[in-house]
C-alpha cells in the first residue's frame, strides 16, 4: 500500500514540477519579449522615459502637421520659462503653431532655423508677413547661402528662400542673427544651444544637404538636430565633427526619417530617443498600395534604430508628441 502511496506522491510531484517549469519558461518569454519591443507612442502619451524627468522640468514638443504632408516643427520650453522653436513647419501649420506659442506665453526667446525648404520656414514666413499681432520673437538663427547658390542648385525652390528671407528682415534688425557658424554656442535661459556645422554646399539634394544640425544640452540631455541631411551632409558632419560631440539621447531623423544620414552617423550619435517628422504614409512607406508599397527609406531606417538599440519613437503621425 506504501508503494502504491509513493508512486501517486511521485506522479503528482513530476505533474507539479513540469507545471511549474512551463509557467517560468512562459513568464520569463513574456519578460524578454517586453523588454526588448520597440515602444511607438501615441497621441496622448504623455509618460516620460523610463519614467524619469530627463529634461530638468523642460519639454519638447514635437508639433503635428496639420495637412498630410511632411513638415518640421518643435517648440521647446526651458525650465526657466524661455521658449524656442525650431523650423516651424508650413504656411497651413502657422495657426497651429500660433496657438502653441501662444499657451506658453507668446514670446520665442530664440527661433532656430536649419534649413529654407517651405515645410521647415513657411510657418515663420506666413507668421511675420501675416504680422506677430502680440507674439514677440527675440531672435532669429540661421545661416542662409547668396542667392546665387540657391538659384543654381534649386532655381525652383529658390523664391521660398527669398521670401522667407524677405520676411525675416522685416524683423527688428538686433534680433536677427544669420550668420551661426560652427562653435557656436548660444545659451537660451538654462538650455545651451551648440551649432555643429556650416551650411554645406553639396551640388546633389542642395537645400536638404545644407542644413544646419544644432545640439541642445538641456538638464545634462543631449538632443539632436539634423535638419534634413542627406548622406552627403551625413557624412561630411560625420567627418568635421568630433565622436563626442554628436553623441546624444535624443536625435531628430534626418529628411523626415528617409534618405538622411547613413547609418554610420546614427551609430556615432546612438540615440536612446528618436523624434520623427513623418505623416503616417511615410513612416509606413506606402504609396497606397499599403505598407512597404512605396519607394522611401523609412522602413529600413527604422530597421536601423532597432539594430541599434533605441527603444522610443515619437513620431508626427500622431499628432502633438510631448517629451519631459
Amino acid at each position: 500500500m506504501e508503494g502504491i502511496v509513493y508512486k501517486i506522491m511521485n506522479i503528482f510531484k513530476k505533474i507539479a514540477l513540469f507545471m511549474l517549469c512551463t509557467f517560468l519558461t512562459a513568464f520569463t518569454a513574456l519578460i524578454a519579449y517586453a523588454d526588448s519591443r520597440v515602444v511607438y507612442s501615441g497621441a496622448d502619451s504623455k509618460m516620460n522615459w523610463n519614467g524619469k524627468d530627463m529634461l530638468g522640468g523642460a519639454q519638447i514638443i514635437l508639433v503635428g502637421g496639420q495637412t498630410q504632408s511632411q513638415m518640421m516643427s518643435y517648440v521647446i520650453i526651458a525650465s526657466s520659462g524661455e521658449v524656442i522653436v525650431v523650423d516651424g513647419g508650413l504656411p497651413e501649420d502657422a495657426d497651429h503653431l500660433r496657438d502653441i506659442i501662444r499657451s506658453k506665453g507668446n514670446r520665442v526667446s530664440a527661433w532656430f532655423i536649419t534649413h529654407p525648404h517651405s515645410d521647415h520656414v513657411g510657418a515663420l514666413t506666413k507668421i511675420i508677413n501675416d504680422g506677430p499681432g502680440d507674439m514677440i520673437i527675440d531672435g532669429v538663427y540661421y545661416n542662409f547661402l547668396d542667392n546665387d547658390w540657391y538659384i543654381r542648385n534649386e532655381a525652383y525652390r529658390s523664391q521660398t528662400v527669398f521670401d522667407c528671407k524677405a520676411a525675416i528682415e522685416k524683423l527688428n534688425p538686433e534680433s536677427i542673427h544669420s550668420d551661426v557658424k560652427r562653435g557656436d554656442i548660444i545659451n537660451i535661459g538654462n538650455i545651451k544651444v551648440n551649432v555643429l556645422n556650416p551650411p554645406y554646399q553639396f551640388g546633389v539634394n542642395s537645400i536638404n544637404n545644407s542644413s544646419i544640425a544644432y545640439r541642445f544640452d538641456i538638464a545634462g540631455t543631449r538632443v539632436l538636430f539634423l535638419g534634413d541631411m542627406g548622406p552627403e551632409a551625413g557624412e561630411q558632419l560625420k567627418n568635421d565633427v568630433p565622436a563626442f560631440e554628436l553623441d546624444s539621447d535624443i536625435v531628430q531623423m534626418a529628411h523626415h526619417g528617409q534618405y538622411g544620414v547613413n547609418k554610420d552617423v546614427y551609430k556615432i550619435i546612438s540615440p536612446s530617443i528618436c523624434m520623427w517628422n513623418s505623416p503616417e504614409w511615410l513612416w509606413d512607406n506606402d504609396n497606397g498600395g499599403g505598407k512597404g508599397s512605396g519607394s522611401y527609406l523609412t522602413l529600413k531606417v527604422r530597421e536601423w534604430m532597432n539594430e541599434l538599440g533605441v527603444k522610443k519613437h515619437y513620431v508626427m503621425k500622431d499628432g502633438d508628441q510631448i517629451i519631459k
